[in-house]
């Protein structure tokens, strides 16, 4: 709709009311999606209803079987059509590769974003290479930083205690994306993996309200836990070196995946395997700083 000046009539005797035209942000959101026809439109919509308009949508269409791209298409974004699927980190590689914009923002196409989200990460961008906001699950659950206040983001907070992030929430400047080598070939917790290496580039900030709804179903990667644990085992050893990695760092890191082990042999009665992480716990008493904080924020995700 063009903009009319309010209170001015029409050359048909009609009286206009003035349209503000959108502002537009220097941004490119960038969307993986595969079969996601059902979904895709509403995490569109999303966009959409944001108060200040990225500069571009870039739909990378992972070899889809439905009808994913078009959807996409005649909500007006920038569809790249795969013809073979190579999972989610590569398609937002080649999005961010089409991106000209100073930001590029991540949305998920199962997920949405509440109005005002890019407007909050625009308004605390400042001069940090990442900021992103947490995000809430239908059911309540806070997905990202569960504290109720800014969190200063650096690569060890992404390790230790973890959790703090949320990639539909996210937004970096292309750049620190570039520099820091883009997604890697992982096929699990490829997010985490850029973001502890765009962290080494820059500050980023996690900020304190929800502004994106995170929907869980059970086809989920995150679902996969072995899967899971196997990749994050090799962010952390590709980070030997780093003079923050240290013995005692590292032993903070992997005490969350020891009190799991633990509670898990607890609950299927299998006291051996119980006793031997608990005692790996016992033995390094620096290690629990960090598990107590996870543990805390654990429960602040459930509770708020």
């Amino acid at each position: 709709m063009s903009g009319v000046p309010g209170g001015q009539d029409l050359q048909d005797g009609t009286r206009g009311e003035r349209t503000v035209p959108q502002p537009t942000a220097d941004v490119t959101v960038v969307m993986p999606a595969m079969n996601r026809a059902h979904l895709i439109g509403r995490a569109l919509e999303s966009i959409a209803r944001q108060g200040v308009a990225p500069a571009e949508v870039v739909v990378v269409d992972d070899a889809s079987t439905d009808g994913t791209a078009d959807v996409a298409e005649a909500a007006g974004a920038r569809v790249i059509r795969l013809e073979q699927n190579g999972g989610s980190g590569p398609a937002r590689n080649l999005g961010v590769r089409a991106a000209t914009t100073e930001w590029v923002a991540f949305l998920d196409s199962d997920d949405e974003w509440e109005p005002g989200h890019l407007e909050a990460l625009l308004r605390r961008a400042g001069d940090h290479v990442l900021v992103c906001a947490p995000a809430r699950t239908p059911a309540g659950r806070v997905v990202g930083n569960p504290w109720r206040r800014e969190l200063p983001l650096d690569p060890l907070t992404l390790l230790a205690p973890g959790d703090v992030m949320c990639t539909s929430g996210t937004m970096v400047r292309r750049w620190a994306l570039e520099e820091a080598g883009l997604f890697r070939p992982l096929r699990r917790v490829q997010d985490l993996d850029l973001w502890v290496r765009v962290l080494e580039l820059g500050t980023g900030v996690a900020l304190a309200e929800p502004s994106v709804v995170y929907h869980e179903h059970v086809s989920q990667a995150v679902n996969d836990k072995d899967l899971m644990r196997e990749c994050f085992d090799r962010v952390v050893r590709s980070c030997a070196g780093r003079p923050w990695l240290t013995p005692r760092v590292h032993d903070g890191i992997y005490s969350r995946l020891h009190w799991d082990d633990m509670r898990a042999a607890q609950r299927s009665g299998d006291l051996r395997g119980a006793l031997r992480h608990g005692a790996w716990l016992a033995g390094r008493p620096h290690a629990w700083p960090p598990l107590a904080k996870l543990l805390q924020q654990r429960r602040l995700s459930r509770a708020r």
